[in-house]
């Protein structure tokens, strides 16, 4: 007697997402740069950096600065670890730019009073008074960037870019 088989999973399920193909043993010869998702966001990011550089009044404060600035603006006083949860910014790299933020007296920092590893953050009034004048310019910066997309591909775009980032 003929035994019965069991259908494959793209049978029996037909909406199964397909198996990935094993890895050729050898690499392809032709690598396209121009289709790498590494690639093509770094050059949107290029494009964005230079079109805040263009934009933003204060010529020395750099798109991380903002970041930083509008998060803490967003929770002062607040320890630095939640700015960098906030911003997505490791811990060494935030204390670096704090303290060139704090040069320039666009934030006060103090030791914590319960945990005096702990530094919190504020802005200074310099400090306030710059993201007030620089939150319609970075709107602005944000509609120059996009500008290039239709109304679809903007919410598109900034919905595939928040699952990228894992939002």
């Amino acid at each position: 007697m003929k035994q019965a088989t069991l259908p494959s999973a793209s049978q029996a399920h037909p909406t199964a997402e397909p198996q990935p193909a094993a890895a050729p043993s050898e690499p392809p010869a032709a690598y396209d740069l121009s289709s790498q998702i590494g690639h093509l966001l770094r050059r949107a990011y290029q494009r964005h950096t230079a079109i805040f550089q263009e934009t933003i009044p204060d010529h020395r404060l750099t798109a991380v600065q903002f970041a930083v600035l509008v998060a803490i603006r967003e929770e002062q006083p607040a320890p630095l670890i939640r700015i960098g949860r906030m911003t997505a910014i490791d811990h060494a790299t935030l204390r670096g730019i704090v303290a060139r933020l704090e040069d320039r007296d666009l934030v006060r920092t103090e030791s914590d009073t319960e945990d005096r590893r702990q530094r919190i953050v504020s802005l200074s009034p310099d400090g306030e008074a710059l993201v007030r004048t620089c939150i319609p310019e970075a709107l602005r910066i944000t509609e120059l960037t996009l500008a290039p997309l239709d109304a679809c591909e903007r919410v598109a775009a900034l919905h595939i870019l928040r699952k990228l980032s894992g939002e």
